[in-house]
This record gives C-alpha cells, sequence and structure tokens, in this order.
C-alpha cells in the first residue's frame, strides 16, 4: 500500500486529473480509428492513472 502524506493528496490528485484529460483529449481524437499500438498504449495508461487516483482517494 502506498501512503502518501495528506499535504500532498490535493495536489497529486489535481496532477492526475489533469493527466487524465490530456489522456482523454488524445484518445478522443482517435475514436473510431483502427486500434494503433499508441491507442492501446494511452488506453493502458489511463487505467494506470484512474487505478493510481483510486488508490489515493481511498486512502484518504
Amino acid at each position: 500500500m502506498i501512503e502518501i502524506d495528506p499535504k500532498f493528496k490535493g495536489v497529486l490528485l489535481e496532477a492526475l486529473q489533469e493527466s487524465m484529460y490530456k489522456l482523454s483529449l488524445d484518445l478522443s481524437k482517435m475514436k473510431g480509428e483502427p486500434l494503433t499500438s499508441n491507442r492501446r498504449e494511452l488506453s493502458k495508461k489511463q487505467a494506470l492513472l484512474e487505478e493510481l487516483q483510486h488508490i489515493i482517494t481511498v486512502g484518504e
């Protein structure tokens, strides 16, 4: 389990949300296109960021 000092949680969550927003914009540009390796990698990264966000918020 990851322990994060509470004073960093807000900033960390905000940074994660910004990264997730950027990824969702990139993925939306690819919507309807073939599943390329780049698109797969972005989807994997998005899933990992969502998992990390969950880990951080559950610890609150």
